[in-house]
């Protein structure tokens, strides 16, 4: 399917202190004769639990002081995840100082200790140059040894690597291979990559349009709402090509009123970025529809996304100078966040992007141009300089707007 978005999560914010009174409330009524030890250690697994939370910016606002907090005291009874996250937040300098190196040592202290997640994070930091440095073949050892334990995490890093070419050529049967793996693991919405993958002729070899509709109906009853709406936007034959451009429109509207929040995303996206949907026709972009259809379905959403969605309208309607008013915003939107959001704007306003690039090249000191949104000799040279930085020229080889050298800017914020 052409839109590539961050799944919905129907929530509302909670009081940080409730929660956790309710997630350790949860853990005395499973065993309420606990040793002080254990009793400790669910202490600390609620706690390392809200600060993901806060974090992300899932249930609860994102605060990333918040969350520092929570991980310190959570790492202070011991606990594993705390210190991971601990770790991650001081590679990316979020609401901590940044070091990367010592910080970069404890996760591979943790990663050779069997921590999965460790070796996720180990392949995030090598892929994605959250250290200050690219080096991919650390991060394909570290997702595949993952994967090779039955993380299905990894197991989806590793196809998307393959199916986009984050790494340099696209290579779709490796791409379907880890997609099969993560298959195996019983993951859901693996199902629902494979099957759009099929639908939209990328894993045509493996597969016809046909078989793509039936995983995505199994999909859809494992409860991917994704994959509810690929099937709305299709026509139900052999070629399963997506329905004419009203067509679409109607359906998401309608699904949209009948209460799906995955329905409204999706309209919502229409509205912002009509040409990333493959229509001969292209209608124009609609930021009031966008923003009314948020408004709907705002207490609906987790305070993450709705924060990064609502910035994202702000972005996109906004004059040249107010860009760059809202650059310091950026630090308000949850890491996890962040990707999707500057995907969109990408999309949506390749100068509000080179915008933001210019800006956090400037802040490095590599750029010393206007601040202009233009893609010129010196944001192209700087750019060079930032991917030589990383040691990722051959990814940059191809130019500020190919796939991998866009890929890395993103990851940058």
């Amino acid at each position: 399917m052409s839109p590539h978005r961050t799944r919905a999560r129907l929530r509302k914010a909670v009081p940080a202190g409730l929660l956790l009174w309710l997630l350790v409330f949860a853990t005395w009524l499973n065993g309420p004769a606990l040793s002080a030890a254990a009793s400790a250690a669910s202490e600390a697994a609620a706690l390392a639990r809200l600060g993901e939370m806060v974090l992300d910016g899932k249930h609860l606002r994102y605060d990333p002081s918040e969350a520092l907090a929570y991980f310190s005291r959570a790492a202070a009874l011991g606990n594993s995840t705390a210190r991971l996250r601990l770790a991650e937040m001081s590679v990316r300098g979020i609401s901590a100082e940044r070091n990367a190196s010592q910080a970069l040592r404890e996760i591979e202290q943790l990663a050779e200790g069997g921590s999965l997640s460790a070796l996720v994070s180990l392949g995030d930091i090598y892929a994605r140059g959250y250290a200050g440095f690219i080096c991919e073949e650390a991060a394909l050892a570290a997702y595949e040894k993952a994967a090779g334990k039955g993380n299905v995490t990894a197991a989806l890093r590793l196809a998307e690597i393959y199916r986009y070419g984050l790494f340099g050529a696209e290579d779709q049967n490796r791409a379907y291979a880890y997609l099969e793996r993560a298959r195996t693991l019983e993951n859901a919405y693996a199902l629902y990559l494979i099957g759009d993958g099929l639908v939209d002729r990328d894993f045509r070899k493996f597969g016809t349009a046909q078989a793509g509709l039936d995983l995505l109906r199994e999909a859809r009853n494992l409860g991917v709402g994704d994959a509810d709406i690929a099937l709305a936007i299709r026509r139900d034959n052999r070629s399963a090509q997506l329905l004419p451009r009203r067509q679409i429109l109607s359906k998401l509207t309608e699904l949209a009123e009948a209460g799906s929040i995955d329905a409204a995303l999706y309209l919502f996206d229409f509205y912002l970025d009509p040409k990333n949907w493959r229509s001969r026709r292209l209608p124009s972009r609609n930021l009031k529809s966008a923003q009314d259809l948020l408004e709907k379905v705002a207490d609906k959403l987790e305070p993450g996304e709705l924060a990064y969605r609502g910035f994202l309208l702000e972005v996109l309607s906004a004059n040249p100078s107010a860009v760059k008013q809202l650059f310091p915003r950026i630090e308000t939107i949850a890491p996890g966040n962040r990707p999707s959001l500057f995907r969109r704007i990408l999309r949506g306003n390749p100068n509000a992007f080179f915008y933001f690039v210019q800006m956090r090249l400037a802040k490095d000191g590599l750029y010393e141009g206007p601040i202009d949104g233009y893609l010129k000799r010196r944001t192209i040279s700087a750019i060079k300089d930032y991917c030589e930085i990383l040691g990722a020229e051959l990814l940059c080889r191809r130019g500020p707007l190919s796939v991998q050298t866009t890929h890395l800017l993103i990851h940058s914020f």
